[in-house]
């Protein structure tokens, strides 16, 4: 078994089973999976403990799963509450709201997605920007899945969005599409519980059809209509993005 984390010189000397999608996501649930050699053409549902590949070490396999598997569960689920709050609130047309405020960690996240896209990327996918094979990421994007570097420039996650877009949470729906230029991978789109994501992996600015990109301490307001049709804050959830 090859570890992708290798470079970091530290492997342990037992092999795991890697979730491609963290399996704390979707416990003890079944999932539709399309994009891998074995269901190109259509999805086909399996149980996610199923969704494995032997592509890191024991060592690596946890330490991830400890801290940056955990910062995935947590968006989902403050997404979730944060959604669960406006449509609550939605049925009532109020002119006044207690507002509420939540935060989540986008670091965390954008590490989850980087260390996701490697995973589905890691079989018969796109070298890296550096030539590298598809089994073996640069060390830079190792580091950065393992927290041991930052990026510093226009490459990371950005959420992506349209002027005056309202978050809708859908917990069963997430998608990966990886994105390539000279057939090397430059990024990833993440569709994840209905919000999208992109992840940049380019040192230069990128524009997605006339989307607005927000990254780091994004701050989303969800609002409410009162009995005259006018806007009413309800609550906002932070996406921290700690220094």
């Amino acid at each position: 078994m090859k570890c992708w984390a290798a470079c970091l010189g530290d492997c342990g000397t037992k092999g795991s089973h890697e979730h491609i999608v963290s399996q704390c996501l979707y416990p003890d649930q079944s999932i539709k999976v399309q994009g891998f050699p074995w269901c190109l053409d259509a999805p086909k549902e399996i149980g996610i403990g199923s969704l494995t590949q032997q592509i890191l070490c024991k060592k690596h396999n946890e330490e991830l799963g400890a801290k940056v598997d955990a910062g995935s569960k947590h968006m989902r689920d403050t997404l979730a509450q944060a959604c669960r709050l406006l449509n609550a609130r939605e049925k009532i047309q109020s002119r006044h709201w207690t507002i509420q405020y939540f935060e989540t960690d986008m670091l965390l996240l954008e590490r989850w997605c980087l260390k996701t896209l490697i995973n589905t990327n890691h079989q018969g996918g796109l070298k890296y920007l550096d030539d590298s094979e598809a089994d073996s990421p640069p060390c830079e994007l190792v580091e950065f899945v393992f927290g041991g570097r930052r990026f510093t420039d226009y490459k990371g996650l950005y959420m992506v969005s349209e002027t005056g877009s309202q978050i809708r949470f859908d917990d069963g729906w997430l998608r990966i599409t990886a994105k390539s230029h000279n057939e090397q991978l430059v990024g990833g789109l993440f569709m994840l519980w209905g919000v999208p994501f992109y992840l940049n992996l380019l040192p230069t600015p990128i524009k997605l059809d006339g989307a607005v990109l927000m990254r780091r301490g994004i701050k989303h307001w969800f609002a409410t209509r009162d009995d005259k049709g006018r806007e009413v804050k309800s609550h906002c959830v932070t996406f921290t993005y700690p220094s």
